[in-house]
């Protein structure tokens, strides 16, 4: 049994898994409601971005009519007002070479949409520069006004958006220039940059993406829940009933941890070959069918724990499901344009920070499942979780197929936005510890699995296959 060095040990794991979340990867302050927003998107052969104006500006200084309280309502009326909003950014929102004059880049306006904030609702305007460059220049002019022009006591912010060279992507509030009625034209400097700033810019994302990302976070947790127990069929008793499977508390530490290890590194090889596959265009599906399938794969590998179908080679699963896992990471970096710059770098960066985030959740995982593997409670406790799994699971399978929302992500978000996920985890290897040592003082351990103390993690789960083919 755990002596008190394991167990602290298990608890260090546990503040390591933390810590590592924990690095703040960018800013997520919202939208004041009072500035006006230009974001761009530098690529190694273009620049895209959009404007993002206050809609009770757009109404009050440039004499819009749009619906400032019900966002549908909003976009009906910006997209009916396009033309306008197209006009007045292009008079007031010009880009060009610092070697050359306004009008030298052209904008090509694309997408209107909406942003519901609690400060405050916006118009939002996407554009992209016509020319395409050889590369894209670092250093270039930019002249705004938009609102200010109106209303001297209004400023803006433009903010990079996307950058390989510096690091940046998906940011949204890391401001970089500040707009006033004084301060109209700047320069974009971005020459402070490097090809590593990238590489750990796209690391970030990776990291970033696991910690928010609930239904990789919950794939993982119900493929591990099990990975201390081992599934066996025995006689209850001496009669000649047919033997029941139940879950056991496997040998030991080193046994356990094989299995987490052969789990993670299937889903790792699974989700590298697709993420490289839809990365670089060689297949691609649906995403409303990926994301179909993750929220099915997680429902299945949750039920799997109530009644196992690949008992002891959840790593099948795991690879299996984590094809299309990999498709789902691929178009996210699709719709980031990350895959535009540097592609095979930003592949594999984005590719290290999912391993980095996936490890840490499972260092905080693991000593809970461990420490708890040997008390009574463990088993209904991990049925329980695996059955509110599937249901979370088959909810965002519903909105995802059939487009309906269930509003489970109200009941889920709280309970795993960081970093309240790390102080729940926290107080449940606390709990865990203490059943441990009730169940340990009342002498109500349950035995592990039979196996010799020098046999390779191997040879414990080829026994164990043994005893489910008995």
């Amino acid at each position: 049994m755990p002596s008190t060095r394991s167990v602290i040990s298990l608890f260090v794991a546990a503040l390591i898994g933390t810590l590592a979340l924990a690095v703040p990867t960018g800013t997520t302050e919202a939208h004041s409601g009072t500035q006006s927003y230009v974001y761009l998107e530098i690529y190694d052969d273009a620049i895209f971005g959009r404007v993002e104006y206050p809609i009770t500006d757009l109404n009050r200084v440039v004499g819009f009519d749009v619906d400032e309280d019900d966002i549908d309502a909003a976009l009906t009326d910006l997209e009916a007002q396009r033309e306008r909003l197209v006009e007045y950014t292009s008079e007031h929102l010009t880009l060009y070479p610092t070697d050359g004059a306004p009008g030298d880049w052209t904008f090509e306006f694309t997408e209107v949409s909406t942003l519901e904030e609690s400060s405050g609702n916006y118009g939002i305007l996407s554009f992209e520069i016509e020319q395409r460059f050889d590369p894209t220049p670092r250093v270039f002019n930019i002249d705004y006004d938009g609102i200010i022009e109106g209303d001297g006591d209004r400023d803006a912010f433009l903010l990079i958006a996307t950058d390989f060279g510096s690091g940046t992507f998906n940011n949204e509030a890391g401001t970089f220039l500040r707009f006033t009625s004084g301060t109209t034209s700047q320069v974009v400097d971005l020459d402070d940059s490097s090809f590593w700033k990238g590489v750990r810019g796209t690391i970030g994302l990776g990291v970033e993406h696991i910690r928010i990302g609930t239904d990789h976070i919950l794939f993982v947790m119900a493929l591990v829940l099990p990975a201390a127990m081992v599934f066996t069929r025995r006689r209850t008793d001496d009669s000649a009933d047919e033997p029941r499977g139940v879950w056991e508390p496997s040998a030991s530490f080193t046994s356990s941890l094989w299995r987490v290890l052969k789990i993670v590194t299937m889903f790792t090889v699974a989700h590298s070959i697709t993420l490289a596959i839809g990365g670089f265009e060689v297949l691609e599906l649906s995403p409303r069918l990926v994301e179909s399938i993750i929220a099915i794969s997680i429902a299945i590998a949750a039920l799997h724990n109530i009644r196992p179908i690949w008992a002891n080679k959840e790593w099948m699963m795991a690879f299996g499901f984590g094809l299309f896992h990999g498709f789902g990471f691929a178009g996210l970096l699709s719709e980031l344009g990350l895959t535009r710059s540097n592609r095979f770098v930003s592949l594999l960066g984005f590719n290290i920070g999912v391993e980095i985030g996936q490890a840490a959740i499972i260092l905080m995982i693991f000593p809970i499942l461990f420490l708890m593997r040997r008390t009574r409670a463990f088993v209904p406790l991990m049925n329980i979780g695996s059955v509110v799994l599937a249901l979370v699971a088959l909810a965002w399978a519903t909105e995802r197929i059939f487009d309906y929302d269930t509003d489970v992500n109200a009941l889920v978000d709280p309970v795993l936005r960081w970093p309240r996920s790390a102080l729940v985890l926290l107080a449940v290897l606390a709990c865990a510890a203490g059943l441990y040592a009730y169940d340990r003082s009342r002498g109500a351990l349950r035995p592990v699995v039979a196996a010799e103390s020098d046999d390779p993690p191997a040879a414990a789960d080829d026994r164990a296959d043994e005893l489910i083919d008995a």
